[in-house]
């Protein structure tokens, strides 16, 4: 599994705009490979947390009913739910495939908002 290599960790430092490499961080990739469920459950809410913040930076021509800004209101509001069920799990999840899906999305998620971001920045 290519993700448990530290992808994952330099993927989410990257998002929350850490330095890449650092240790011993909530993201490490040691969470990912314990898969203690309450860490997991920190990783995941503060995912939200930080799509929460950077998404409040940018405009949005619509915000009504099946707009994008609701679209990421409403995923952001189910990662804090998930959160919350994955810290109440007794099993570990340690190097499951759903971490690696988490770790791909991710890196798309990132490539998105540096791009949107970008955009803000040159208009």
């Amino acid at each position: 599994m290519i993700i448990f290599n530290a992808v994952i960790e330099h993927t989410l430092a990257r998002f929350f705009g850490k330095q890449i490499g650092d240790r011993g961080d909530f993201y490490d990739a040691d969470v990912f490979r314990s898969g203690n469920p309450a860490d997991l459950a920190t990783v995941i809410r503060e995912v939200a947390n930080t799509l929460e913040f950077r998404v409040a930076g940018m405009k949005f021509q619509n915000t009504g009913r099946g707009s994008a800004k609701v679209h990421l209101d409403c995923g952001i509001d189910q990662l804090r739910d998930l959160a919350d069920q994955v810290a109440k799990r007794k099993r570990s999840e340690r190097e499951n495939y759903h971490w690696e899906i988490f770790g791909a999305l991710m890196m798309v998620i990132i490539g998105l908002l540096e791009t949107l971001e970008e955009q803000a920045v040159s208009h």
